[in-house]
């Protein structure tokens, strides 16, 4: 062995797509700019981006000349482009130096999807999977010559995915046939392997894209490249429960090289140095046996203690990270190959043991462990940001990640309908300790198990696997997105024949797609579905008879029919991996894509972008439920109003269950509910401007919902609801310290009335760590004393009285955000006209969040209720759909470029809850203040 790193020079000749296109002439190869091109009798040529899609290229082209693809019925519109046959061409030279080398391929980094690739008009190879890496061997059609022809020759996807349900239907049905009206998309997306959303879903459009999607090259070479890095570490000492930054334990590492050969089979000797940072440095001499042109080469390394600092998620310590790099050089030294990953040390378990070991009645925990220490998961869904994913940029990319990381989010699922997502998003995720749950990319469908289905998923299952595994973020894999309950709940008329769909479930998620994960990644949890009730759906054969049992597993919850607000019916689940509710953009994002016309919530293009089925019936019904609903007049207020109440109304729906889950994460009922481990809503980004469960809108502003977030995922939460008469006051303390004399103060406000009209305090409040308590029950009429301070002459004291609550250390220091509790429907509430204004803006200041940061003052006359900001300006606010209780109050703006405070003034507007008022009574705008003495509901 010899420890010295080896520099060596690099002849192995790679030809990167989009590089070597910006150069001149390269001494071995050389590529001209690519072409797009539809033959027919309507012929179309345009100039090809790679890596890209033909939309892109369409777009800029102007061939799709109606505009930004999302501008208001483009998807209908452009669809027809999906329904062709597109080729992307290009002209190759190669010098016969290049050619002399044993193996000469063409690499794809990503197709997609159905294509057929020729190399002067000779087929080299075909694809039918958007997330394989597909190698060529073109040695044998490449000529030493200026003009080789390279084309890739895409098939529809939608006729692809049309004739590839043809076939296997004169077997037998693999459904759903068709998505359901609502989504406006296409059918069939399950029997192609792409993106399945792009082919529409409840929250976005359809797009069925085609084209070069991901990097390509063409690679000579005699011996071999790496093309992976697989790497796990144990650490060699028991991991104390509690996060500790001074404990550096040594750890155990391994390291899997994986290289592409030149020769097919036979033993390649040469050597091979693994580093990490500059902390380890080996030179390994080794032979490498190869089989089917692929070979690797494992490496066991020892780190001893204090060598190594642990990586954390999000709010639990730092995220180090190392970079290890493998280096090939042939046994001649004429050749070599490097290839560098970022690591990070950490261990990972979902830990399921029985909630009593002697009671096996009573489930199972669903529970997280990073480096032996429970977190309880706080985060969302991600789903593409684009339905094109050639138009997401890393810079946005981090945006939403950040955004995510700046609301205590700690963890994140890829669901599993759209992409294994980019490099870049992983390795932000490594950054800001952001734990990936993902999803495998199959949902919400049955699939095809037939063999050529089989095995172009196994040959992306080890493509992603052996591209991902390496991130410290990753949390586990879970095959599928609600395929089992899909199944058993009989959501597409499998029931007739359940046991052949089961064994089909069986074969591909089991005995294909869970026996080729594990073996490539066997240091990570395993879920075969989400949702699922875990070990015990695979001990009941895989499908559960109740998939969701709250006393097992993950648990996807939508109820669209119940109070939100109140959330009664709320299931107490183990962990709660999706739940959700809908709102619409704000009216700044929904203009770019639309005209006057469209400003109705009544308009066909409100409906045309709503997906879901009932979704407009259910929103009006939740709005109505607290909120009155704007007039319809036609004005463009009152479509601005609507935009507003659906955020409101998600914002508190959502706050409200987030708040069962967390409040539920450390005790039981008498069903045996509770220990819930994880709250991750539906969904954190937006594809496209419409209605969707998003808390940030598509283009990155935040939604009501995500500025809740913040608070609803701090560390340290106080949640209060009513149960009849009495304020149940729970404080949820994250931390490992416990809450010691600590103090719960309850301040009792009047809608007619700045300021607080009576305060109660609970003092020597006490939680431990990593702890709910329910730390106080308060009576409303005899604590509160309600019935004196709250009346009105007109209604129910409830009705003129809402709540404001905190949590106070000793001396009397917020150790969470102050939250509210309003004990009546804002509806009936008796609500003065709020008069909300911007006052003076200060700045800028440069703070680590912004360069430019404002002070923004805002006052109000009387009491408001979600007091929202907004400005044209992109940048994101330190609160917004807050309560005002002062005369005043102020908030950061932290502006996203550049801007004068003057600007921002111009630009800045405010709304609260009774800027929504329009009814009147008696000649008279009750919003304006107008009481009569009758029953607020009456007047209503």
């Amino acid at each position: 062995m010899d420890g010295r790193v080896m520099m060596m020079v690099v002849v192995m000749t790679v030809l990167k797509g989009m590089v070597v296109m910006s150069q001149t002439a390269s001494p071995y190869v050389n590529v001209t700019g690519w072409t797009l091109s539809r033959l027919g009798n309507e012929s179309i040529s345009v100039g090809g981006r790679v890596p890209g899609g033909v939309y892109s290229d369409l777009l800029a082209a102007n061939v799709l000349s109606g505009g930004d693809i999302y501008y208001r019925y483009n998807d209908m519109d452009y669809r027809w482009v999906s329904k062709e046959n597109w080729t992307y061409s290009t002209t190759v030279r190669a010098d016969s130096s290049f050619l002399n080398h044993t193996r000469v391929a063409l690499v794809f980094e990503g197709l997609d999807t159905a294509a057929e690739v020729l190399l002067n008009g000779e087929s080299v190879g075909a694809s039918n999977n958007m997330f394989v890496r597909y190698l060529f061997d073109i040695k044998a059609a490449l000529l030493a010559s200026s003009d080789n022809t390279l084309e890739v020759r895409f098939e529809s996807p939608v006729e692809y995915a049309a004739r590839q349900y043809d076939i296997q239907s004169a077997s037998y049905i693999v459904p759903p046939k068709c998505v359901d009206p609502a989504f406006k998309g296409e059918c069939h997306a399950n029997h192609i392997r792409k993106m399945q959303a792009s082919f529409s879903w409840d929250w976005g459009p359809a797009f069925p894209n085609s084209g070069i999607w991901k990097d390509w090259y063409i690679a000579a070479w005699d011996t071999l490249t790496i093309s992976d890095i697989i790497f796990s570490a144990e650490p060699t000492a028991e991991l104390p429960s509690v996060p500790d930054p001074n404990f550096m334990p040594g750890w155990t590492a391994t390291v899997k090289v994986w290289c592409d050969a030149a020769i097919s089979s036979g033993e390649v000797p040469g050597s091979l140095t693994i580093a990490l940072g500059r902390i380890y440095t080996m030179n390994y001499h080794v032979t490498a046996t190869v089989v089917n042109h692929k070979a690797s080469l494992e490496f066991n390394i020892t780190f001893l203690e204090n060598q190594i600092n642990m990586w954390w998620p999000n709010g639990y310590g730092a995220q180090p990270l190392y970079t290890l790099t493998a280096t090939w050089v042939s046994e001649d030294e004429a050749e070599t190959s490097a290839k560098s990953v970022r690591v990070g040390f950490r261990t990972v378990e979902l830990n399921q043991d029985f909630i009593e070991p002697n009671d096996t009645t009573k489930g199972r925990h669903y529970r997280v462990f990073v480096n032996n220490v429970f977190m309880f998961m706080k985060g969302s869904n991600w789903i593409p940001a684009h339905v094109l994913p050639e138009m997401v940029t890393p810079e946005y990319t981090r945006y939403l990640m950040q955004a995510a990381a700046d609301t205590h989010q700690n963890c994140m699922r890829v669901w599993g309908g759209g992409i294994y997502e980019s490099d870049v998003f992983y390795e932000i995720a490594d950054e800001l300790g952001i734990l990936i749950w993902e999803d495998l990319m199959f949902a919400c469908s049955m699939y095809p198990v037939n063999e050529d289905f089989l095995e172009t998923v196994e040959a992306e299952m080890v493509t992603q696997i052996r591209r991902l595994q390496h991130h410290p973020s990753i949390l586990l894999w879970a095959s599928n997105n609600e395929n089992e309950k899909a199944l058993r709940g009989n959501w597409y008329g499998t029931s007739s024949d359940f046991e052949r769909y089961k064994a089909d479930y069986i074969t591909l998620y089991v005995d294909t797609i869970k026996a080729v994960v594990q073996e490539e990644d066997a240091t990570r949890p395993f879920v075969v579905s989400s949702p699922s009730n875990g070990i015990e759906s695979e001990e009941e054969g895989y499908v559960a008879e109740n998939p969701g049992d709250t006393h097992y597993g993950d648990k996807h919850y939508y109820n669209y029919l119940s109070d939100a607000w109140v959330g009664s019916e709320t299931p107490i689940t183990r962990f709660a991996s999706e739940y959700g509710f809908q709102s619409w953009p704000s009216f700044i994002t929904m203009e770019s894509v639309t005209i006057e016309e469209d400003w109705n919530r009544e308009s066909a293009l409100m409906y045309h972008r709503q997906h879901h089925p009932l979704g407009q019936e259910e929103l009006a019904l939740q709005i109505g439920l607290h909120m009155h609903m704007p007039p319809q007049d036609g004005s463009v207020k009152a479509y601005e109003d609507y935009l507003y109440l659906s955020q409101v109304h998600q914002a508190v729906a959502v706050k409200v269950e987030t708040e069962i889950y967390r409040r539920w994460m450390s005790e039981v009922n008498e069903k045996g509910e509770g220990y819930t481990s994880g709250a991750l809503y539906w969904q954190l980004n937006d594809i496209w401007q419409g209605a969707s469960w998003a808390s940030i809108e598509y283009g990155g502003r935040w939604k009501m919902l995500h500025y809740y977030a913040k608070k609803f995922f701090a560390p340290t939460l106080i949640s209060a609801y009513l149960e009849g008469d009495n304020l149940l006051v729970y404080v949820v303390n994250e931390g490992f310290e416990p809450i010691t004399s600590g103090s719960v103060v309850i301040n009792l406000h009047r809608y007619d009335t700045l300021g607080i009209v009576f305060i109660y305090t609970q003092t020597s409040v006490d939680v431990p760590g990593q702890t709910s308590k329910l730390v106080a029950n308060i009576s409303l009429t005899m604590d509160l004393e309600i019935s004196e301070h709250c009346q009105s002459g007109l209604s129910d004291p409830e009705d003129m009285c809402f709540i404001t609550a905190q949590i106070q250390d000793s001396d009397e220091l917020l150790l969470g955000p102050e939250t509210f509790y309003l004990l009546e429907k804002p509806k009936y509430a008796l609500l003065l006209h709020a008069a909300v204004e911007v006052g003076d803006i200060i700045g800028p200041t440069q703070t680590q969040y912004s360069n430019w940061t404002f002070a923004v003052t805002v006052r109000t006359d009387v009491p408001a209720l979600f007091v929202w900001l907004e400005t044209t300006h992109p940048g994101v606010f330190s609160d917004n759909g807050f309560i005002m209780t002062e005369a005043e109050t102020a908030v950061q703006f932290y502006a996203g470029e550049e801007v004068t405070a003057a600007e921002l003034q111009a630009s800045m507007s405010v709304k609260s809850l009774t800027d929504t008022y329009a009814q009147r009574y008696g000649g008279e705008t009750l919003a304006e203040g107008i009481l009569h003495p009758n029953d607020i509901r009456n007047i209503w």
